[in-house]
């Protein structure tokens, strides 16, 4: 009968006796060895890798393998090394029997072929997962205890910063890049743009992938890079908080709180925007400090003028001065004719196939990835690899997946809309006949084509110049 062996270590257990990935397939071995005429056809191994869900990348693998029937009966050291959750073993267990696959444990007696072992097995999966949550919050509970009094809890350092003998301490070489990056976002540089200025420049992750949008956003919402420390982002709302002053500072507090307030501001739409006769009101967007400009009413020799005003400039804490509309039509209008002769409306400088060619890089990377799973694998379990190299190859593995995943995440949020010959029709007759429209259609337009527009105010002797439009995005 062939047989496959399936181990599982989690972070905290490798230094376990008795839970190693080589211990475990020691005793699987010898008990496959025991039963006479099985053999071992196939070694699955998640090192570093949680039951709580069946998201694994060696359990991902012997779903499809008992699919495909490469082996008849899967081995495991213990229940709680394939599964934790009830839910879990109930589907794993429905895929065998449809398979014809049976399951042993080497240290529980299971007999799945009959009704009172299969109400064993599911009675032992619940009281797995009961131990688990169980365990779950008491681990939880002194992470939560020991961040609270600033002491390191372990896990991943964030960009910028490293670990060095017990201490938090500045990698220089990284602390450069995230000061660049939050003068770039300052002067009104979009998180994309950043990821895309970055790549253009072939700086990398700590990972080795390329600066993606949500890498940028995420490094430059980070409060360690104030000193403080945040506990409890990816748990609940109502449980997370901020310790200060735990890392050394990168950025002062001032620069961090002003990026924050851009961002916020970047995101507001107030709803008298979109009904007064400002067609710009909620789009326009200030270069210099990020916030959103506001129209703005004057009457000059009795004759009504519309100008918009930068927020910041109303609380004094920005010096960009109030633009005319006529000024940010006219500008606007000659930004809008080169984006549509030049067929590239959503994002002038990032044409869609660009964004398609990149996905397709990715996903054969992410298939590269799984080849060299199976390599490291075969020769971890032909013992040509020693158990720490097999686990650091492999957390290797799914630290560039994580970075992979994350990009093609973005690619696809971020994708391009294609434009097609009657959009660029009706944009190019909008364009066209602006001066035809009356002033609510205008507003329309604006509000369903456009997401954002980004102006400085700039001084030359023309008047219809004093504007320049340094982005548009479209929705």
């Amino acid at each position: 009968m062939r047989a496959a062996l399936y181990v599982r270590v989690s972070t905290e257990e490798q230094n376990l006796e008795g839970y190693s990935i080589e211990a475990q397939k020691n005793r699987c071995m010898s008990f496959i060895e025991s039963q006479g005429d099985w053999y071992l056809s196939k070694v699955y191994a998640d090192p570093g890798h949680s039951a709580k869900n069946l998201d694994r990348p060696a359990v991902q693998e012997l779903m499809e393998g008992a699919k495909n029937k490469e082996f008849d009966v899967l081995v495991v050291y213990r229940l709680d090394r394939l599964v934790r959750s009830v839910l879990d073993l109930h589907n794993l267990l429905e895929l065998f029997d449809k398979h014809n696959v049976k399951f042993k444990s080497v240290t529980e007696v299971f007999d799945t072929t009959t009704a009172m072992g299969r109400f064993f097995i599911t009675l032992v999966g619940a009281m797995s997962e009961w131990e688990r949550s169980n365990l779950s919050e008491r681990v939880s509970f002194g992470m939560e205890q020991m961040t609270r009094e600033g002491k390191w809890k372990g896990g991943h350092v964030g960009y910028g910063h490293m670990h060095i003998d017990g201490h938090m301490a500045i990698n220089e070489d990284e602390a450069r890049i995230v000061r660049m990056m939050y003068d770039w976002y300052l002067t009104g540089m979009s998180d994309r743009k950043i990821a895309k200025e970055l790549r253009k420049r072939g700086i990398m992750t700590r990972g080795g992938a390329q600066w993606s949008e949500s890498h940028v956003r995420y490094t430059l919402s980070n409060p360690k890079n104030k000193g403080d420390l945040r506990y409890g982002i990816e748990k609940e709302k109502s449980k997370q908080f901020v310790v200060e002053d735990i890392y050394p500072q990168i950025i002062d507090v001032d620069t961090f709180d002003k990026a924050m307030s851009i961002r916020e501001s970047r995101r507001t739409f107030h709803g008298r925007q979109a009904t007064s006769d400002h067609y710009f009101s909620g789009i326009l967007t200030c270069s210099r400090c990020g916030r959103s400009m506001v129209g703005h009413m004057a009457k000059v020799n009795g004759k009504r003028l519309k100008n918009y005003v930068c927020l910041g400039r109303r609380h004094f804490e920005c010096d960009m001065p109030s633009i005319s509309e006529r000024i940010i039509e006219h500008n606007f209008l000659q930004e809008l004719r080169r984006g549509i002769e030049s067929e590239s409306i959503n994002q002038i400088e990032e044409p869609a196939q660009d964004n398609a060619d990149e996905i397709k890089a990715l996903k054969r990377d992410l298939n590269k990835i799984k080849d060299r799973r199976k390599k490291w694998q075969y020769a971890w379990a032909n013992e040509i690899m020693s158990d720490t190299e097999f686990q650091d190859r492999m957390q290797e593995e799914q630290e560039l997946e994580n970075d992979i995943q994350n990009q093609l995440n973005d690619l696809d949020e971020a994708q391009p809309h294609v434009v097609d010959e009657a959009v660029l029709e009706m944009m190019s007759d909008a364009v066209e006949n602006w001066g035809n429209l009356e002033s609510t259609e205008k507003k329309q337009l604006m509000q369903i084509a456009f997401d954002k527009i980004i102006v400085d105010k700039v001084e030359t002797k023309k008047v219809l110049d004093r504007a320049n439009i340094i982005e548009i995005v479209f929705k």
